[in-house]
């Protein structure tokens, strides 16, 4: 929509004056061709839903005359169904001294927005023309229009607010078609200091033919980009337009005002798909400067396409590019004229470069930054490429990378792929899940000492529960605090050579723990916790020379789960959950030695065998896949039992252990990390106390804790009960 500004507004705020004092009545008579008005007069916080008829203006909110009320607020507006509107207010305030804001107009269904001869059709807030002493300026605020379903606005405009605005808003959505102009916020022609600050236009579906501006001062500013004809002087500042779909075929324009006004911080960012093909990109309306035009920045995050042109931005900044090997981020098809030198005062930013996850990336790829289609020369030299020699891919992927400047096109080459550092905390984590199930096995096998302890023969009720606190020595140490707890039923016999004991058990375990990791010189804390669910049968069996063989099988599911795990490079926080079955076994061989009427010496050996199966999930689009986790470990110990005929025994321990594989391998992005291991020596000692059943109590009892120093630190406390039937 190419015509003046001022002859726009002007009309548009005249048109509103005319039908303001008859807007005060809640409904009039026909007005024009069946059409009627609708305005809810001085009447607070007014709501209006309509989904059929013909209307000439709808207000949810309207003043003209003499002031009644402090603020103009509050109004809600839907229109639905298939109606057919001339002119929609969510508020309307002639009103020189009040604020209006709050106000929300809803368009959705089939309705359909008549032309106003391409004027304003649809505002958050409408206002009349203001004084010229530059007092008393109302303000036009956190107002809000939504345009949805399949409405049509046929030949006209859609303010967020009209006047002095700030953080008004316009979203358009689904199939809505708008045949004209969109302005998040915009003033009129008068020579008060306005301030156009933060108003939105989002764009994530639909089609626009018309121009779409974040905001305006207009002031007599033809719609010819460049020139100014004076006029009303005011800033704009810190406006966006947001595009994350839709079909755009007008102009995209961060900020216009007088070429004296400041245009600073205004935004166009290009997002998911949106299609700008047909769209010429604007930071503002006129060429970049040091003083009050700056800052204008044009922000393509994790978009690809080609647009018209882009002019007068400070700065392209890319982030969360979806590589291709080859593909081109942003393509400008207009002709060599219109594009030459048109990035010549634009800063290629990419001092942080974040691709997206999911891409498996080599050395020696490329991709087309800025490019035009037309070989014009878009005036890019090395002076205005600033471009980081690191790059990060979604969580996962970290490599080095450089600019290549040729004939004004920017390319990003990849020099070198690597694991990012962070993500060796994931496999760190699944060696201490590992480790963790292991622990159950211990349990187990404290379980059948339990069982075998007395003297009682027949069926057999226990349950254990185990708390511990440990630290495994992997890469970067970790500590966990968990409980496990076997519950099950079992037998002990008497056989001609000795006793058979055994049982069938549920085990649980439920564990967390903390984790502190870094990414960009950001530290942060995550936390890990683990559940394991499974069962399984244990047998032992006690000669009479005091040799005795034991053994256990086991099988479940072990659950882990990460919040705050990880970072991509714009700062946003993943975590992950894993659910992978485990198996495991044992066996032990041992000798009981009596020392004396009342002690003896329990001299054992263990062998403990832990499966954890493979497993794979993905975070930020970057697949991660864990290796099967086998644990085999080696126990060789001593326990000493005093005053074993009473029935308080207590005992003492130490033994030695040694795991033999325990590595986690991990991959991401067919890259390898690091592997983690448990390998090594942990040295043990326990002391606990034993109270055995008897003829008076069928009850009996056994606590135990254990300190942890080498590769396991820590302790643990273990408590078990038995009811013989």
């Amino acid at each position: 929509m190419r015509k003046n500004l001022l002859r726009k507004i002007m009309v548009s705020v005249l048109a509103a004056a005319a039908f303001s004092g008859a807007a005060q009545m809640s409904s009039c008579a026909a007005a024009d061709d069946n059409y009627t008005k609708i305005g809810n007069g001085n009447a607070a916080n007014g709501k209006i839903n309509i989904i059929e008829g013909k209307y000439l203006e709808i207000q949810g909110y309207s003043y003209a005359g003499k002031p009644s009320v402090a603020e103009y607020t509050g109004a809600q507006v839907y229109i639905g169904g298939s109606v057919e509107v001339k002119k929609v207010f969510g508020a309307f305030s002639n009103d020189y001294t009040k604020n209006v804001f709050n106000n929300e107009v809803i368009i959705d269904g089939n309705a359909k927005i008549l032309g106003n001869n391409g004027y304003g059709v649809v505002y958050g807030a409408g206002a009349e023309m203001m004084p010229s002493n530059g007092k008393n300026i109302p303000e036009r605020y956190n107002n809000t229009v939504t345009i949805k379903g399949n409405v049509e606005v046929v030949d006209g405009d859609v303010y967020g607010a009209l006047g002095n605005a700030h953080n008004n808003t316009v979203n358009i959505e689904g199939n809505a078609k708008i045949n004209g102009d969109i302005y998040g916020g915009s003033s009129y022609y008068a020579k008060d200091n306005y301030a156009i600050k933060e108003n939105t236009v989002n764009i994530s579906g639909g089609s626009v033919t018309g121009d779409i501006v974040g905001g305006i001062t207009c002031g007599g500013v033809p719609i010819n980009m460049g020139s100014s004809a004076g006029g009303s002087k005011g800033d704009v500042i810190g406006n966006i337009v947001n595009i994350s779909g839709g079909y755009i075929t007008g102009r995209v324009i961060g900020g216009l005002a007088t070429k004296d006004d400041q245009i600073t911080d205004n935004k166009v960012v290009l997002r998911e798909t949106g299609n700008v093909a047909n769209a010429a990109l604007y930071g503002s309306n006129f060429a970049i400067n040091d003083s009050n035009i700056r800052n204008n920045t044009l922000l393509i995050d994790g978009w690809s396409g080609a647009a018209l042109g882009a002019y007068n931005f400070s700065g392209i900044d890319m982030q969360n590019i979806a590589w291709q090997n080859g593909g081109t981020v942003l393509s400008l098809t207009g002709s060599a004229d219109d594009l030459k030198a048109s990035l010549a005062n634009t800063q290629i930013k990419l001092n942080s470069v974040n691709f997206n996850g999911g891409k498996k990336l080599q050395a020696g790829e490329s991709m087309t930054l800025v490019t035009s289609s037309s070989g014009a020369n878009l005036g890019i030299t090395q002076d205005n490429v600033k471009v980081s020699d690191k790059f990060v891919a979604g969580v996962g992927v970290a490599g080095s990378g450089e600019a290549i400047i040729e004939s004004g096109k920017v390319a990003y080459k990849i020099t070198e792929v690597t694991v990012n550092k962070q993500v060796n905390l994931v496999a760190e984590n699944r060696a201490v899940a590992a480790a963790f199930v292991n622990q159950g096995s211990d349990l187990i096998s404290d379980g059948l000492l339990s069982l075998t302890a007395d003297a009682h023969y027949g069926v057999k009720t226990f349950a254990a529960v185990y708390g511990n606190r440990s630290k495994y020595d992997v890469n970067s140490d970790l500590k966990i605090n968990g409980w496990s707890g076997l519950f099950g039923v079992g037998a002990s016999k008497k056989l001609k050579s000795g006793d058979l004991s055994w049982g069938v058990f549920f085990e649980n375990g439920s564990g967390n723990y903390r984790t502190f990791n870094s990414f960009n010189d950001d530290f942060f804390r995550g936390d890990g916790s683990l559940v394991y669910n499974g069962g399984g049968a244990m047998l032992r069996y006690k000669q009479e020379n005091g040799v005795y063989t034991e053994g256990s099988l086991r099988a479940g599911m072990l659950k882990s789960e990460m919040k705050n795990a990880l970072r991509d490079g714009v700062g946003n926080s993943y975590g992950y959950k894993t659910d992978t079955a485990y198996y495991g076994a044992h066996v032990g061989l041992g000798r009981i030695y009596n020392l004396s009427g009342s002690s003896e010496l329990d001299i054992y050996g263990k062998y403990f065998h832990t499966y954890n199966a493979s497993d794979s999930f993905t975070v930020a689009d970057d697949k991660f896949s864990f290796d099967s986790v086998t644990s085999d470990r080696l126990q060789i110990g001593a326990r000493l039992t005093a005053n074993k005929q009473g029935r308080w025994t207590a005992y003492y321990g130490l033994a030695w252990e040694y795991e033999f594989n325990g590595d986690a391998d991990m991959r991401v992005q067919n890259l390898s990390a690091p592997t983690q291991s448990l390998q090594g020596s942990t040295y043990i000692g326990e002391i606990g106390v034993r109270y055995a059943a008897s003829k008076e109590s069928p009850w009996s009892l056994d606590a135990k804790v254990r300190g942890y120093a080498g590769e396991r630190e820590g302790f643990s406390g273990n408590v078990q009960v038995t009811y013989n039937f």
